[in-house]
């Protein structure tokens, strides 16, 4: 008999064949070839750009980037342990999970190595969270999804089921699939500059592993809402476009508190069409209906995200869920 990927034995040992979920395991396959760590990419190169040919809004942006992507990652971390591991049993998807918070502890470190190594105000940076009003609202967005499930965990009832759902959404499609995104923009347009190299080799490593979390995530929910069809009702389905649509909201707010003007090539009107273009990606992964109808404005970014060795590595299978589309 097929194992479902919540409520079994938490306690259980990991007994992976037959698998019940092909694509879990394939995430976990992939993952181990994405394996990097900080130390190994230089950064005198950003250092001297530091001092030299960054002008003082640019290494603005540079803080506000990590200000936010440092405690984020930590976050994601927690909810991963907190939250997911105690309710994800199947034990494929919870090698993945593991795999997963291995490599959010090491972008932690990553931005780290970061922080320690440029000269910038390190206390401004990590206190940008608590004290800037567009990064705390965004922490606060997060922090309630992961409040709302850890206070009440239940994977019996529609309602606590739809909780976790709405946690997935709020970490896997939106922190990593759109805020996330949206940073690796800001971050990738110094390197259109010739600036931040080393940098933005980290980020791409960074990119690299959100990708696969991202495709991990939506299988995850997607796969969820086939295993529970009576959690996804239409009204379930409006209120997951509308926390998308909140999130668009609080991330475009934040674009312009860290571009009021124009930098390094790219302004908060078209980072914000980017994140309107990629939130409809998102809303499609989930077989709702595209809100904004934007083209991608940035269209070098294309080449950053694309990843051509997971095309079409998982089962052969549509990962949308149809019911979703079926009931508007």
């Amino acid at each position: 008999m097929a194992r479902r990927l919540l409520g079994g034995d938490p306690l259980a040992a990991v007994e992976l064949f037959p698998l019940s979920h092909p694509w879990a395991y394939a995430h976990v396959q992939q993952a181990k070839h994405n394996t990097w760590f900080p130390e190994e990419v230089p950064l005198h190169d950003d250092v001297r750009d530091w001092h030299e040919r960054l002008s003082d809004e640019e290494r603005r942006a540079v803080e506000m980037f990590l200000g936010f992507f440092n405690p984020m990652e930590s976050l994601v971390t927690t909810n991963l342990l907190l939250s997911l591991y105690r309710a994800v049993t199947a034990p494929e998807a919870r090698l993945y999970l593991a795999r997963q918070a291995w490599e959010e502890a090491n972008h932690v470190m990553a931005f780290e190595y970061v922080i320690k190594t440029l000269p910038l105000d390190r206390e401004r940076v990590f206190g940008l969270h608590v004290e800037h009003p567009a990064v705390a609202a965004k922490e606060l967005f997060q922090r309630q999804l992961a409040e709302q499930w850890l206070v009440t965990p239940d994977v019996e009832s529609v309602e606590g089921l739809q909780r976790l759902v709405r946690n997935l959404v709020g970490y896997f499609v939106i922190l990593e699939g759109i805020f996330f995104y949206s940073g690796f923009a800001l971050a990738l347009a110094f390197r259109q500059r010739n600036l931040l190299r080393g940098l933005c080799t980290i980020v791409d490593w960074v990119l690299k592993d959100e990708s696969l979390h991202l495709s991990f995530g939506i299988h995850l929910i997607t796969t969820i809402l086939e295993e529970h069809p009576e959690i996804m009702s239409a009204a379930f389905g409006r209120q997951l476009r509308e926390l998308i649509l909140r999130a668009v909201e609080l991330e475009e707010a934040y674009n312009r508190a860290v571009l009021p003007e124009p930098l390094i090539g790219l302004d908060a009107d078209v980072l914000n069409r980017y994140v309107r273009y990629i939130a409809d990606r998102r809303l499609e992964e989930l077989g709702l209906p595209i809100a904004f109808g934007e083209p991608n404005p940035l269209r070098w970014m294309v080449a950053q995200v694309d990843m051509p060795e997971i095309v079409n590595f998982f089962e052969a299978r549509n990962i949308h869920y149809e019911v979703g589309r079926a009931r508007w």
